[in-house]
């Protein structure tokens, strides 16, 4: 699923048509939520996981967004500056923002399809996690996921995310075979698998894995030395 998010008040209906177009023959789905203010529920979106292509005007305050939404953390959503002057003052700022600039005083739709594409490019080149769920397909980035774990009932996994939990027929097992290539994730007990990347602090005397909003107490024993010696190695956790 791709999320586009257009921020325009003049152009949001053809930036829509353009997209639309453009995803027509494409097996992906996708949802455009287009807004001419900054609202609560498009500070809801911002927050939310998964991938996401911005296409937000720099004259109301478009540039601002893209730094709030890259405080946050998120390096891997495409952000497109939309500005009507072809040399920017603030060039340094979008460089380290990482960010792509349309010129859209002439509205050259060829070069802005281009440039979507090129940012749905990049959005596939990042790992994913993909698996059926409600009979639909979904590609989780690795990023957006917190931890694994396995249900009482052991022909299901839930799948927990920044936002959202995901029930999916799967074994534990066969998901660790799944991430095998993916080094930041950890098995730390027969029934979980966290990301090691998304953890905040670990107590090791309770035997809890927390995460933003989200805490585990699947740590086994025989993984406590292998894990703190990891942390320790990487200098990233707090440590109780």
């Amino acid at each position: 699923m791709i999320i586009f998010v257009i921020y325009d008040k003049q152009r949001v209906t053809e930036f829509e048509k353009l997209i639309s177009n453009m995803m027509l023959n494409k097996k992906e789905k996708y949802q455009i939520h287009a807004f001419t203010n900054y609202t609560n529920e498009m500070e809801k979106i911002i927050h939310c996981s998964g991938k996401k292509i911005y296409l937000l005007n720099e004259e109301i305050n478009g540039l601002k967004i893209a730094t709030q939404i890259r405080q946050l953390g998120d390096w891997n959503s495409q952000i497109m500056l939309l500005t009507n002057e072809k040399s920017s003052e603030n060039l340094k700022s979008r460089k380290l923002l990482m960010l792509d600039t349309i010129y859209i005083k002439e509205m050259d739709k060829k070069q802005i399809t281009t440039d979507i594409k090129s940012a749905l490019h990049i959005l596939k080149q990042h790992k994913d996690f993909k698996f059926f769920y409600n009979n639909e397909y979904y590609q989780i980035p690795y990023d957006d996921i917190l931890y694994f774990e396995k249900d009482l009932n052991n022909n299901y996994v839930s799948i927990i995310t920044i936002d959202t939990v995901y029930r999916i027929k799967e074994s534990i097992k066969k998901i660790e075979l799944k991430l095998t290539s993916v080094p930041f994730f950890f098995k730390t007990h027969q029934s979980c698998i966290v990301n090691l990347q998304k953890m905040i602090k670990i107590d090791f005397n309770a035997n809890i894995i927390y995460f933003k909003k989200n805490q585990t107490n699947l740590l086994s024993r025989n993984k406590k030395k292998e894990l703190k010696e990891r942390i320790e190695k990487e200098h990233l956790y707090e440590i109780v």
